[in-house]
């Protein structure tokens, strides 16, 4: 446990930004994603399901939401631009344009999975619910959380 604790901070202390020769639809949705608009929206969305889902008091629902998005934003940093690489490398025979709209959606919808198993692992371990109650829930969650992304990504662009 401790040397993936060590190698864990590894990567996150050497995952800053970099310039890259290659981009793909992840590069650009975790820059999207650490924009301020989108952490407050996605930690209010987050926040108000755990309440009413898990029926915990305010203060509680407040510091899982917390938690769990803090714990999914430092993984994130590493797994949604990796994730992403390998999500182009599976999808590159059938549709071999990186910026095709199906990457696109593939990307999100793998940003969307991944929180979801991350933040419920918080919060079976946080509020001791079962695994299985609180994900479906928390899908929902944080697709309207990456929609707010795709909202914002719009706006700005």
């Amino acid at each position: 446990m401790k040397k993936l604790f060590y190698i864990l901070s590894a990567l996150l202390l050497f995952s800053a930004p970099a310039f890259a020769d290659v981009v793909w639809p992840s590069l650009y949705i975790v820059g999207s994603m650490m924009s301020a608009k989108v952490i407050i929206a996605g930690l209010l969305i987050e926040f108000l399901f755990v309440k009413f889902f898990t029926k915990t008091t305010w203060l509680k629902a407040g510091l899982v939401a917390f938690v769990m998005n803090l714990i999914t934003c430092l993984l994130g940093i590493v797994i949604i631009p990796v994730s992403g690489l390998l999500l182009e490398f599976i999808m590159y025979p059938f549709s071999p344009a990186t910026f095709h709209w199906s990457h696109w959606l593939a990307s999100y919808f793998v940003i969307v999975l991944v929180n979801t198993l991350i933040e419920g692992l918080v919060v079976k371990f946080g509020l001791k619910q079962t695994y299985k109650s609180v994900l479906w829930w928390l899908f929902i969650a944080n697709t309207i959380s990456v929609l707010l992304c795709i909202f914002f990504m719009a706006l700005k662009g």
